[in-house]
């Protein structure tokens, strides 16, 4: 059913819109894991080539997020300015833009393979596994991942269950293929590459029927305009710079964030912060799915200036994120060992990671607030503030913190760091939030004003 961003009760479509966001984003990670589980079990080997080729995917993923959310944005603020020519503009120019994007690098990546691995440093045993499963899931870049970068529109105009029901469906059956070509056919990471994009392919199938043939959909996909326009790639582009962002810095974070670690702590420190991330992750999904849930609320609401409700989605959005995360944060600080211990049963790596995760996860409702700033301030089209804010957090803050505090604190300082970037970043991230609240209100006083007059 189609919901009334800009009239229905803003608490009922946060929640209508933010299960289905956090339900698919919590079976997407599930449906990664159960992949390496059945690789894994089959050829050790296979999680290494699966592992070092991650690169390449997170350059497609880039992409993705850059011409997905961008343009998924844009779609959802021209809707609720009732200018729905100009959103299926912007749809079909996404469309044409991932495709041309994904072909690029599948085509530059494929030419220079060797090269590539070289700098990742790709050893000769696991050459051959790498570039099987690397080739086939770049091959299968453009008809799988054209699905992913266009649902992030499905989700931006309300329609959160459809969003939900194409990323289930894929993840379940990515599941089922990998049993079967992996298990049965012994195809090892062939299989599992095989299984991704078939799964990915029926996305993108689903997505684009969605856009031509459902009735209740406002914004058609009509292939008949196909026509790209400079100044419609330029927004996208200039409002998905911080999911870009985001996605590149985050990884040179991580991997500047393990060298750091193997340094002052060695591979047991290494397994600690795999299991940290691998914990947070099911909670840090849930602040995202609720950000996820908000934007097109703000992103429609902010298109018909109806300030109010942007106002009424932001507080209570922030309000959700902060009282969810500061329960995360209890377990946390209060049963450390409950939550680790579904990882590992080494008593060692068992008290190492339950005094890691406390320092480490620290400012987790800072993440949440971060996670709110940079999604409204991107909705209301102000990706600069956005992208300063992704910065913060990856890199700039952090950065300097790891070559000054564990020189006096050991692998402790490693983990301070880490809690001191999220509290600082996230703190911006309220004070810029809160500033503009201020703002709106006074907006919003003044026309109460000039009405009364």
């Amino acid at each position: 059913m189609k919901k009334d961003l800009g009239n229905d009760n803003i608490s009922k479509l946060l929640l209508e819109l933010s299960i289905p966001a956090i339900l698919s984003m919590l079976v997407a990670a599930l449906y990664n894991i159960v992949d390496r589980i059945f690789v894994g079990n089959t050829n050790p080997l296979g999680l290494t080539a699966i592992g070092i080729t991650m690169p390449f995917q997170i350059v497609q993923m880039a992409f993705v997020l850059l011409i997905g959310v961008g343009s998924a944005t844009l779609i959802s603020i021209k809707y609720g300015e009732n200018k729905k020519k100009s959103a299926e503009d912007i749809l079909l120019n996404a469309l044409i833009l991932i495709v041309i994007a994904e072909l690029i690098v599948t085509v530059i990546c494929i030419a220079f393979i060797d090269p590539i691995f070289s700098l990742l440093g790709v050893s000769e045993s696991v050459y051959d596994l790498a570039k099987q499963y690397i080739i086939i899931i770049l091959l299968g870049g453009v008809p799988g991942l054209t699905g992913y970068c266009l649902n992030n529109a499905v989700r931006s105009m309300g329609f959160s269950k459809h969003s939900m029901f194409f990323v289930l469906f894929s993840s379940i059956l990515n599941i089922i293929l990998d049993g079967f070509f992996i298990l049965v056919l012994g195809w090892g990471v062939k299989g599992a590459a095989i299984a991704t994009v078939i799964s990915q392919i029926f996305v993108t199938i689903f997505v684009i029927d969605f856009f031509i043939r459902n009735k209740d959909v406002p914004i058609k996909l009509n292939l008949n305009r196909a026509k790209l326009k400079l100044e419609t790639i330029k927004e996208i582009f200039l409002i998905g710079l911080p999911n870009f962002y985001m996605q590149i810095f985050g990884t040179v974070f991580n991997i500047i964030l393990n060298r750091f670690i193997i340094a002052y702590g060695g591979d047991y420190q290494l397994a600690s912060v795999t299991i940290i991330t691998s914990v947070s992750m099911v909670f840090t999904m849930v602040i995202y799915g609720i950000s996820q849930g908000a934007q097109p609320i703000i992103g429609y609401n902010y298109g018909a200036k109806k300030q109010e409700r942007c106002l009424e989605t932001l507080t209570k959005t922030l309000a959700s994120v902060t009282v969810f995360s500061m329960f995360f944060l209890f377990l946390i600080e209060l049963f450390p060992h409950f939550l680790v211990k579904f990882f590992t049963e080494d008593v060692q790596l068992l008290n190492i990671t339950s005094n890691n995760i406390r320092i480490f996860l620290f400012a987790i409702p800072f993440v949440g607030i971060h996670s709110v700033g940079t999604t409204y301030f991107q909705t209301t089209k102000r990706p600069k503030i956005s992208s300063i804010l992704y910065i913060l957090k990856y890199g700039a803050i952090l950065i300097p913190l790891l070559y000054i505090i564990p020189r006096f604190a050991g692998i402790n300082g490693v983990y301070i760091s880490n809690a001191l970037s999220e509290l600082i970043s996230g703190t911006v991230a309220l004070i810029l939030i809160i500033l503009d609240i201020r703002k709106i209100k006074k907006q919003l006083g003044r026309k109460i004003q000039s009405s009364e007059v």
